[in-house]
């Protein structure tokens, strides 16, 4: 883990502290690879939390497009049997997630979350990935051929 990672991972758990009823907090980029969670999550259940938050992200913007005046997904919430999850964007190309416990009170903790990517929003970045190039053979060299 890099020293930013830390830090990051640092500030998540502050805010949770800040916030009643937070339970598990990440960073993760747009297409849902974690960057930085709380120590409260393992890497499985990290790795889900991202794969679930993007595809409710996703899910958002579809909807805004279609149904909204313009394509940008905001703030996404879904209340389940013992919690709360939020999702804020987060800089370029990233987001932040918090799980709550059931009775937390969702908009201070939203509130929390809005502070938290304001102060630091362009430490959360997740630039997009891109692929790399095919090795080139050396000047001069020629690909092998498939005939003889």
């Amino acid at each position: 883990m890099s020293s930013h990672d830390r830090d990051l991972g640092w500030m998540l758990e502050n805010m949770l502290t800040k916030a009643p009823g937070g339970r598990h907090a990440l960073v993760l980029s747009k297409d849902g690879l974690k960057v930085c969670y709380t120590p409260g999550l393992s890497v499985d259940a990290a790795d889900q939390l991202s794969a679930i938050a993007a595809g409710i992200q996703s899910l958002a913007l579809s909807a805004s497009g279609e149904f909204g005046e313009g394509l940008g997904a905001g703030q996404s919430m879904v209340e389940f049997r013992g919690g709360v999850l939020l999702i804020v964007p987060a800089g370029e190309g990233a987001h932040l997630a918090v799980v709550t416990t059931e009775d937390a009170e969702v908009g201070l903790v939203a509130h929390f979350m809005n502070e938290l990517v304001d102060q630091i929003g362009d430490h959360l970045t997740a630039p997009p990935r891109r692929p790399q190039a095919a090795p080139q053979p050396p000047d001069g060299a020629r690909p092998p051929s498939g005939t003889s």
